[in-house]
């Protein structure tokens, strides 16, 4: 089985698959009936584009490990776990955003709704090919519909971002909370990467040393670590740290995964990249 981390990792910074990595991917799948699984923060939508463009089928562990789906023999999914944000968190999360007036987005199992359509929506719709539903300023009422959310994310100016943190942890809620420089992105605090790799695995008849992971982010990092073979791409920040035993290859931009695929399943067609 081949987890795959997407941004950062199976895509480039042009948020398209590199050539060589799609043609060794799809070589793999085919001479070895690998399995794919596509495990990453993005949801259901976005992740099937890129099934789509990689042009195999995969099984999916969305949302961080939130939302695990396991691919059918008649190519439908089965639903292996579903890990949502408590209710009253995402409201209060989402009042806090609205207060301080920063972009807010809410992920649900089939949707993607924001309170505007400003630079942080058209940017991150431009990035994943979704469009959004607006709900705008009615996202505080929307929050109250008993339908699961999965993800939150906000985006916005640095000092806007540090100081919706400070509130944000000071709630204890049952979430983990991740903050890049202009995002806060929030899952629930059970949703884990290795443990859906791990569900995937044992519901497809697959031992976790019979995994070859990738990933570039401290999410990654477990997973990588207890798979068979665990590779840890060449972008990864370097306060991202991993076991000696933890493969290290070339980064997302320079087909990372495609020529460690190439090295750990050897083939004597023409090396092109």
């Amino acid at each position: 089985m081949l987890a795959l981390d997407i941004d950062g990792t199976l895509i480039g910074s042009d948020k398209k698959i590199p050539s060589f990595t799609g043609q060794e991917i799809r070589r793999v799948t085919a001479d070895h009936a690998v399995h794919i699984v596509l495990i990453t923060a993005r949801g259901p939508q976005s992740t099937r584009i890129i099934e789509e463009a990689l042009g195999v089928e995969c099984s999916y562990a969305t949302y961080g490990g939130s939302l695990v789906w396991a691919r059918n023999d008649d190519g439908g999914f089965t639903t292996l776990g579903e890990t949502p944000l408590e209710f009253g968190d995402v409201r209060t999360f989402v009042e806090e955003g609205q207060r301080l007036d920063v972009h807010i987005g809410v992920y649900t199992r089939n949707d993607w709704i924001v309170n505007k359509l400003d630079y942080w929506g058209l940017r991150e719709a431009r990035n994943t090919s979704i469009w959004p539903t607006l709900v705008s300023p009615a996202l505080v009422e929307w929050s109250e519909s008993e339908e699961p959310v999965f993800k939150i994310m906000f985006r916005g100016d640095g000092d806007q971002l540090t100081n919706l943190e400070k509130i944000l942890r000071a709630r204890d809620a049952e979430a983990f909370i991740h903050r890049m420089p202009h995002v806060i992105e929030i899952v629930s605090a059970h949703a884990v990467k290795l443990p859906a790799v791990a569900s995937l695995a044992n519901y497809l008849g697959y031992e976790l040393g019979e995994i070859m992971a990738f990933g570039d982010s401290l999410s990654d990092v477990e997973m990588l670590e207890h798979v068979g073979v665990g590779v840890l791409m060449g972008n990864a920040a370097k306060s991202v740290q991993a076991s000696h035993h933890v493969e290290r290859t070339l980064s997302n931009d320079e087909d990372g995964i495609g020529v460690m695929l190439r090295k750990h399943f050897p083939t004597t067609a023409p090396f092109r990249t």
